[in-house]
């Protein structure tokens, strides 16, 4: 574990299945920069793709308040 700040960084869907190299380039940038990085396992989709696509019924599924 770093002694840097700590940091959680969320991978969206669309980075996952269209970018991933994005995601793993700005984890490395974070962790140069001296940051420990946690990825949530658990994170899921948060409905944006849907949402932009014009399917607000189910683009709000993965959204908490």
């Amino acid at each position: 574990m770093t002694a840097g700040p700590q940091v959680g960084l969320f991978a969206t869907c669309l980075v996952d299945l269209c970018r991933p190299s994005a995601g793993f380039a700005a984890a490395s940038l974070l962790e140069k920069a001296g940051c420990g990085v946690n990825v949530p396992r658990t994170q899921v989709c948060c409905g944006q793709p849907a949402y932009n696509a014009g399917d607000i019924e189910n683009g709000s599924d993965g959204q908490e308040a």
